[in-house]
């Protein structure tokens, strides 16, 4: 197993109510009763066995019958990169294949290993009116959480002591969460979005 690190600016956009109630009780808060998603990694600064990683973008396509932990789960993995190397290395993390705690848990969660595609991926960071766009396959629109009296925004962070997909994040909520991916597809618009820094490392 390579060694490995990554770390970056991650967004996070699923079908629960904004707070998400797997952060809390494991099982999601969506009107659907299951979880659907989409995330994206900037990778600001990462290696993999001495390949620079920085610069590349990996959005994840996701989507489970019911609470993440009871399995039957999908997942189709988008890599924007410069060579076929750091393609290959992405790859082999975003399946599992090289440990990390958050790869690996998902990846059992499915049917089959995360498909990955080499892809042009557009991420637009800008706090928590962030976006991800990838032509013909997702769209996903942040925006802050807002008071429905006063307008004003509403300031809320979780902070997650130990936690392996973020430790300290920027809660929102979106215009819009689309996704047309193979056994992937969802439209859904007010729910739950994250804006956080991420640090992994196997």
């Amino acid at each position: 197993m390579a060694g490995w690190k990554l770390s970056g600016t991650y967004l996070e956009f699923c079908s629960c109510d904004p707070g998400c109630g797997c952060n809390f009780k494991g099982s999601p808060n969506s009107a659907e009763g299951n979880c659907q998603a989409l995330l994206a990694h900037r990778i600001e600064d990462g290696a993999f066995d001495g390949l620079d990683l920085s610069g590349s973008q990996v959005a994840w396509a996701l989507w489970w019958p019911g609470a993440i932990h009871e399995g039957g789960g999908r997942g189709h993995a988008y890599v924007d990169c410069d060579s076929d190397e750091q393609y290959e290395a992405l790859a082999r993390i975003w399946r599992g294949e090289e440990g990390y705690s958050f790869f690996e848990i998902f990846n059992s969660t499915f049917g089959a290993p995360s498909a990955v595609d080499r892809v042009s991926v557009e991420l637009t960071v800008f706090g928590k009116s962030s976006r991800i766009s990838i032509d013909g396959i997702a769209d996903a629109v942040m925006t802050p959480l807002r008071s429905p009296v006063s307008g004003e925004e509403n300031n809320v962070r979780i902070v997650k002591e130990g936690g392996f997909i973020w430790a300290d994040g920027e809660i929102a909520t979106n215009e819009r969460i689309k996704v047309e991916a193979p056994g992937i597809n969802f439209d859904l618009a007010g729910r739950h979005s994250v804006f956080a820094p991420f640090e992994y490392a196997n």
